[in-house]
């Protein structure tokens, strides 16, 4: 183990001041591409009816008046996540309106700040390149950038662990307790964003620090400088209020949230059993797909460049980032509950790893190996990409790329990215070849830029498949803002984004839904879950009403008889009954309803 475990006390860099720091304004030109690259075009795409509108749609109730204490989901409580992104999105709701842009710009700030961390730490610790490389690497990777422009907890909770982990890192090499205090915040505010699960991952990647410590002295000495008391009271004034008042609350908070939410899901044994599972291997294809333009790269720079045998710190954070990052792979590998952007963080630990080992290359009097098969990286993605365009008029590709839901419409548009992309990479890699190094990157790092447009242009193109956004407008167009909507049996997954484009509250009709299960128990109430019988009164009291139907379940809800006598008209997958006025007598008797009087 090097010195710094052992803690060896170091004085900290110095910092210039910033005005007159070497290579600023390639900070700056760096960070407004990968600021591009995150933000531009952030609301173009509907929101999806995935994890997208259910969590947008919890923190829209939150702008609107409700409790934020305890999350509510379409009227009750959701409570499988702490409320940190909840909070963001309504004060930007708050601030901007409901709207997607405003629901993922919380995640895409917190992805760009990803990467100013990165550069931060750079300078900090003398490594200037080593933060530009795993800045550009991580916001302009295509899974990282893809997952940090959707809402979803996980770019939130990456942002504060891993400054969490930097801080702990600065810290041991420092010996300067004021970072384990700053870690403890960060650490405690990735809590918020995302339950007990960082703080375990945290103490996971620690103990391993200490594990590797020299024997005797040192490990206890290690030991006793991190179990700071003033590190553990500042996590604990972060994390205990919210969860204390949630307890407070609601009944059964502290066994679905702790024990439910945590360690059944992590065993593979949650109820109920909505979550994806994988072979021990699931990970291996889905950080290849994180990485994508960059795996060349990457792979370049582990095999030739320098092997890091230095004890600055630059050198202690890159071994202790590629130690973390083990340690996250090993630990969702093992999990029952798997999903790629679990592993969000190890983009930026694996590119602060491999970025190191790249300032020591620089550093070195000549590696010409390294940059040679650098180059080689960048041109074999400009390859592929060529080649993938040359099948793309073949069946070999093309009928795959129809069958997984590719627009035909879209076939064009993808054969000029591939195009695109081809072009940039080559020239990119030839750029690499000739020695002008810094701007082949900057001309590589553009290719994320491009593939989150084609992305943006694709949601759009699939609206009908994964919102309900046009759904939403021709229901209001023949409907008034205050119609009853239900759902029939679905919802998340399905048309959870009709919360927000219009419906005040989904009524599921014999509710089949995981996410409304909880919620529904506790507050049976709410009238989030409802049987035919609601419908029925709602005809009743003639009331504008209107029936969500996946197509799938349009046998079962025709046999049902509650459609009879309203209007429909047909979406993408789905059925919209609707009845905008006061039925007929002739409409009452097929339904087995009395006549009303005119008079109430």
């Amino acid at each position: 183990m090097t010195a710094p475990t052992g803690l060896t006390r170091r004085p900290p860099a110095a910092w210039a001041s910033v005005a007159a720091e070497p290579g600023l304004g390639i900070d700056v030109a760096l960070l407004a591409l990968t600021a591009l690259c995150m933000f531009h075009g952030l609301g173009i795409g509907p929101i999806r009816d995935t994890d997208e509108a259910l969590y947008a749609a919890i923190a829209a109730a939150m702008a609107h008046g409700g409790s934020w204490i305890i999350p509510h989901l379409d009227g009750v409580p959701y409570i499988e996540k702490p409320p940190l992104l909840y909070w963001l999105m309504a004060l930007t709701f708050k601030a901007f309106g409901v709207g997607a842009w405003q629901a993922r710009l919380p995640d895409a700030l917190a992805g760009w700040l990803t990467g100013v961390g990165c550069i931060a730490l750079g300078r900090s610790t003398g490594a200037p390149l080593a933060g530009r490389f795993a800045a550009l690497v991580t916001t302009t990777s295509l899974g990282f950038l893809l997952v940090s422009r959707t809402v979803l907890f996980d770019p939130l909770m990456g942002l504060f662990w891993l400054a969490a982990f930097a801080f702990v890192q600065l810290a041991l090499d420092r010996r300067r307790r004021s970072w384990l205090r700053a870690a403890a915040v960060a650490v405690g505010l990735a809590t918020l964003a995302k339950g007990p699960m960082p703080l375990a991952l945290l103490g996971l990647v620690g103990a391993s620090q200490i594990a590797l410590a020299p024997q005797g002295r040192a490990r206890g000495e290690l030991l006793r400088f991190v179990l700071d008391p003033w590190a553990v009271a500042l996590y604990l004034l972060v994390v205990v209020p919210w969860h204390l008042a949630a307890s407070l609350q609601l009944p059964g908070f502290a066994w679905f949230y702790f024990v439910n939410e945590t360690v059944m899901r992590f065993l593979g044994t949650r109820v109920p059993r909505d979550f994806h599972t994988g072979p021990w291997w699931y990970y291996g294809p889905k950080l290849l797909i994180g990485f994508f333009q960059w795996i060349g790269v990457m792979a370049a720079t582990a095999l030739l460049a320098p092997r890091l045998r230095g004890h600055g710190t630059a050198e202690f954070t890159a071994r202790m980032a590629r130690n973390a990052a083990v340690v996250w792979i090993v630990f969702f590998s093992a999990a029952g509950d798997k999903g790629a952007y679990y592993l969000l963080p190890t983009i930026p630990l694996l590119a602060w790893w491999l970025g190191v080992r790249l300032q020591t290359a620089q550093r070195a009097t000549s590696c010409p190996r390294l940059q040679t098969g650098i180059g080689v990286g960048m041109l074999g993605f400009g390859i592929c990409a060529l080649a993938a365009l040359a099948l793309s008029w073949s069946a070999v590709l093309q009928a795959p790329m129809l069958r997984s839901g590719l627009p035909p419409a879209e076939l064009d548009p993808l054969r000029q990215l591939l195009a695109g992309l081809s072009a940039a990479a080559l020239l990119a890699g030839a750029l690499q070849l000739r020695g002008r190094g810094g701007a082949a990157l900057l001309l590589f790092g553009l290719l994320g830029l491009s593939m989150a447009g084609f992305s943006d242009r694709l949601s759009v193109a699939k609206t009908a498949d994964v919102s309900q956004r046009d759904v939403a407008r021709r229901l209001y167009a023949r409907m008034p803002a205050d119609t009853t909507v239900y759902s029939w049996r679905s919802f998340e997954d399905h048309d959870a984004s009709l919360l927000l484009y219009g419906a005040r509250q989904l009524r599921v009709i014999d509710s089949l839904s995981s996410d409304l299960r909880f919620g529904c128990a506790a507050d049976p109430a709410a009238r989030a879950c409802v049987g035919p019988a609601a419908v029925l009164r709602s005809r009743a009291e003639d009331r504008p009403l209107a029936i969500w139907v996946a197509r799938e379940s349009l046998a079962d809800f025709v046999a049902s008889g509650l459609g009879r006598g309203m209007r429909s008209f047909a979406a993408k997958d789905s059925e919209v009954f609707y009845l905008p006025a006061r039925p007929s007598a002739g409409m009452l008797a097929s339904t087995g309803l009395p006549p009303r009087s005119n008079t109430r």
